[in-house]
């Protein structure tokens, strides 16, 4: 058997997702086992429809097409799927000498953009360019910010469907018009001047956008929104100064100071820890379930790590939110660049007002353990919680190991009361939502967090997918808006209790020094929530 039996399919800009929608004319990868060998040579005009000998076929109703192959290794094919290709479900097949995999379920449909990631997993720091001039491009990063009023040019896949010969060459057109094809930077809309096919490339589109006033950070997310169905693409990431020849600078992040190290070093050594407080309610008269969780990243990032990383907080620049998918219950991000690891001992040593508790080391430099309540990814499997132990209150925090001995103090308030809970028992995603609050320190934050699980009923399991969105505002506002495009990135509610808003505290990091790392970072959030209804 050509695959041992097994295909999944994803999109070009979606590597790390199991099967789904692909867009006509947009790129996607198949992924499996004996699917070919490693493609070798330059692409040329005109494309063809097998590479090496291997060849896919997509069948949608009566109408079959080959798709335009991109290359070609022994686990994972990339290939184009011709606009022509006629939209609904679908069944694929791959062929390679003469051996033909068992079909896959695919759904064409006429839009789906993808923003290519410089991590190239679909998350984090978009591919965008930083219009400078006709011969000056960069690449946006961390080093290399844009600023507003700028031209950006995000580069992706999935737009739409165009009309010539797709194996002949470049179809370049502008399509943001009949596309409806928006774009917001944090939460406010930018103006869009072209959206469509690259002059470059075959299938790759581009989205030229003009960054709005009064956003800037590291991590400021960039969302896409296009099609008559206004399907929204992976929530991404660009850099942002506050003018030209500026450096970017988070209030709950990475700093200036360390961008100028990574910059003159080549490299920077850094220390992440993430203490987090997860609270549910599945209605209104149970017990809250709870989770305290402790982790933490210590290692050595080059430039074009930290540039393609989702940043040491892993939050949204303040104002902004970003949305990420999740398998089971536990919606962490998990950040697909590794840093070299750092030893930072066998474990690190956390005291708060109820006890005392160890996040252990489950490999060099990485470091995981629950504090309290339940495994976060076991929260809903009914077994007696651990005592609370991520309270408000006073905390030391310690380490050794070869980057040396480390050690920080900080303070928990009390949590800030979400005051209009009660009355978000449905959410209408195509509507703006306001969450309002008491209690929140000028300085601090609010961590607004939405996940929504495709699970049928309330037992997940650890490959069930869902997505998550994390919106960050200053605590001292009183009140955020998630906007509706926001909201429509998650799915229906369609089981039981598998939807929740979360609201709460969050700090402004926490620095601390080793004498073997440039920074150290601790960040802490606490989230209270209920099982809501998405529709």
């Amino acid at each position: 058997m050509a695959t041992g039996g097994v295909l999944n399919v994803a999109s070009y800009a979606y590597p790390a997702l199991p099967s789904g929608s692909i867009a006509q004319g947009s790129m996607f990868v198949v992924f499996g086992s004996k699917l070919g060998t490693a493609s070798t040579g330059a692409l040329s005009f005109p494309l063809q429809t097998k590479m090496d000998g291997t060849s896919i076929q997509v069948t949608s109703g009566s109408t079959s097409v080959n798709a335009i192959m991109i290359y070609t290794t022994a686990g994972q094919v990339a290939a184009i799927l011709p606009s022509s290709t006629p939209t609904g479900s679908a069944n694929l097949t791959l062929t390679y000498n003469g051996q033909t995999s068992p079909s896959v379920p695919v759904t064409v449909v006429p839009s789906s953009f993808g923003a290519f990631t410089l991590n190239q997993a679909g998350s984090g720091p978009a591919v965008i360019q930083d219009y400078v001039s006709a011969t000056e491009q960069p690449v946006n990063t961390i080093l290399a910010p844009a600023y507003p009023g700028q031209t950006a040019i995000l580069w992706g896949t999935g737009l739409g469907p165009v009309t010539g010969d797709e194996a002949a060459g470049p179809l370049p057109g502008d399509m943001h018009t009949q596309l409806d094809v928006k774009v917001w930077v944090g939460t406010q809309p930018a103006t869009v001047s072209y959206a469509g096919r690259s002059g470059c490339c075959a299938s790759i589109d581009q989205i030229d956008f003009v960054i709005p006033q009064g956003v800037e950070g590291c991590y400021v997310p960039v969302t896409v929104q296009a099609g008559k169905a206004g399907v929204i693409g992976n929530v991404t990431s660009m850099s942002i100064a506050s003018a030209a020849g500026a450096t970017c600078s988070d209030a709950d992040g990475i700093g200036s100071a360390d961008l100028t190290t990574l910059q003159s070093k080549g490299s920077i050594k850094l220390g992440a820890v993430d203490l987090t407080h997860v609270s549910l309610s599945l209605s209104p008269q149970a017990e809250p379930l709870y989770s305290d969780v402790g982790s933490a990243v210590f290692g050595a990032y080059s430039q074009a790590q930290l540039s393609d990383s989702l940043g040491i907080t892993q939050s949204p620049s303040v104002g902004g939110c970003t949305v990420s998918q999740f398998l089971g219950l536990d919606p962490l991000p998990v950040d697909p660049i590794a840093p070299s690891p750092l030893d930072a001992g066998s474990s690190l040593s956390i005291t708060g007002p109820n006890s005392k508790q160890s996040i252990a080391s489950t490999s060099k430099g990485v470091y995981s353990a629950t504090l309290g309540g339940l495994p976060l990814n076991n929260l809903l499997g009914g077994s007696s919680p651990a005592p609370a132990f991520l309270v408000p209150g006073s905390y030391s925090f310690s380490g050794n190991g070869a980057i040396g001995g480390f050690s920080s103090t900080f303070s928990v308030p009390a949590d800030v009361k979400w005051t209009n809970s009660s009355s978000i028992t449905t959410v209408d995603r195509s509507q703006d939502l306001k969450i309002t609050w008491t209690g929140g320190a000028a300085g601090n934050f609010v961590a607004i967090s939405g996940t929504s699980s495709v699970a049928t009923g309330i037992l997940l399991t650890s490959t069930t997918p869902g997505n998550v969105f994390l919106c960050v505002a200053p605590a001292e506002a009183g009140s955020f808006t998630i906007p509706s495009f926001v909201l429509q990135a998650l799915s229906k509610t369609t089981g039981i209790a598998t939807t929740f808003l979360l609201v709460g505290t969050q700090l402004p990091s926490v620095k601390f020094s080793a004498s073997g790392l440039d920074d150290g970072y601790i960040t802490y959030r606490s989230l209270t929530g209920n099982a809501v209804t998405m529709k």
